[in-house]
């Protein structure tokens, strides 16, 4: 598959596909089935399982992508592994506890392997060409499904009015189609990869960064603009001038503690609510939700939690039952992840939650991958809590799996782009 813009390698066509597969969650306005991308990923999965079979048989086979994944994705899936252990020791001492809470818990945590996996697989393979073969099929899987069917079912024109609804807060016919919310958030970790890390030099380097972009309008997402202005913001702010990562990565989880806290309290307290109304802000209906919430926690450093995935299945629940709050039917979900997780694992393990993602996770990877890619990863987590903050991200397939994939496929690094621009060194990539 050749051309000006994509160019995918014949051995990279198969992975491509399934990658275009996994990112369409919404084809011409009708949601697909996740079965399938559950299915494709695990076989892909399950592949690299085979691989990882054959290399812990044979130790001369090992090779550094292979020890580099198994760093990355033990960082990875560690926090998880907490979360589900110290979830089935709280529900050994509780009564409301079912059977369908230990089938979510599991399952959730096994699709968010299953990304990881397949995000794994395709950098064993690829190296860090992953990253643009994933991003491309990302932006396969929009046009094909949302661009393509919008321009043939309502025209040009009706491009310009959604756009404008972005503005006036009104839903079009094209809303609907147009808002991949997953695939959305998935393409501002992109967009942030290719403006502060890749080479300049790189094939089609400005188009990358131009589509990213593009796309993430099209997405329509208010959270996602802001995400990526405090990233950015705080990445020339603090993150070039900071002297150490560790003083870097402190910084950020004292900051994002205190943001983080601050939100749960002023949902709790109900002053969300009063600056709201003061404001004129529109959480499009999500104070309802965080107001029905309160009934499960407790705002103190002694609130331990319910478990991980326990209110986000019952409010599931809630959503296939039809229920109502203030005469509306409820979301699929309640649209904050940092409510949920402080309804789930409580007080301390969230702040434990933020202090392994900010500070321990971020040194791990500059010591072990050069300081590039801890600052890089450090610049999309601060892009994800604050999407974490009125989005439910932190469980969203794509969105996931690039937050992945994109500090593995770096490699090691020693100098981020805009600096090697500045000094004019060549990065130290692992191909």
């Amino acid at each position: 598959m050749r051309g000006k813009l994509i160019k995918i390698r014949k051995s990279q066509i198969p992975y491509f596909i399934s990658g275009i597969i996994i990112f369409t969650n919404r084809f011409n306005g009708t949601n697909i089935n996740y079965s399938i991308k559950y299915i494709v990923a695990g076989i892909w999965a399950l592949y690299y399982l085979a691989v990882v079979i054959s290399v812990q048989n044979n130790a001369t086979r090992k090779n550094k992508k292979y020890e580099q994944i198994k760093s990355h994705y033990n960082l990875m899936i560690a926090p998880f592994v907490a979360f589900c252990f110290y979830s089935m020791v709280i529900w050994a001492f509780r009564e409301d506890v079912t059977i369908e809470n230990y089938t979510r818990l599991f399952s959730t945590i096994l699709y968010l392997a299953l990304a990881w996996g397949y995000a794994s697989c395709g950098y064993y393979l690829f190296g860090k060409k992953s990253i643009d073969v994933l991003f491309y099929a990302g932006v396969t899987s929009y046009t094909l499904g949302s661009i393509i069917p919008l321009i043939f079912n309502y025209g040009v024109r009706e491009i310009g009015l959604y756009l404008i609804s972005a503005i006036t807060g009104v839903n079009t016919a094209a809303s609907y189609m147009m808002e991949v919310h997953d695939l959305t958030f998935a393409m501002g970790l992109f967009f942030l990869y290719y403006i502060f890390v890749e080479n300049k030099k790189e094939r089609s380097h400005i188009k990358k960064i131009l589509l990213s972009f593009i796309l993430i309008v099209l997405g329509l997402k208010r959270i996602e603009i802001l995400a990526l202005a405090v990233a950015i913001v705080s990445y020339w702010v603090v993150l070039r001038k900071g002297k150490t990562m560790k003083g870097r990565s402190i910084f950020f989880f004292l900051v994002f503690s205190m943001l983080t806290v601050g939100y749960v309290y002023i949902i709790w307290s109900g002053a969300l609510e009063i600056l709201a109304t003061r404001f004129g802000i529109d959480f499009m209906g999500r104070l309802s939700y965080y107001s029905y919430a309160r009934k499960f926690y407790k705002f103190s450093p002694l609130f331990l939690g319910n478990g991980y995935t326990y209110f986000s299945r019952y409010w599931g629940s809630l959503y296939s039952s039809g229920f109502r709050i203030g005469g509306y039917g409820v979301a699929a979900s309640i649209h904050s992840d940092i409510l949920v997780m402080f309804i789930e694992i409580g007080f301390i393990g969230m702040l434990i939650w933020i202090y392994y993602c900010f500070k321990y996770k971020t040194v791990k990877l500059n010591r072990r991958n050069g300081t590039a890619v801890g600052e890089y990863y450090l610049l999309a987590t601060i892009y994800m809590f604050i999407l974490y903050l009125t989005d439910n991200t932190s469980t969203y397939f794509i969105t996931q799996m690039i937050y992945y994939l994109i500090p593995l496929a770096m490699g090691n690094i020693s100098t981020i782009n805009i600096n090697l621009k500045r000094n004019g060194v060549e990065m130290r990539n692992e191909r």
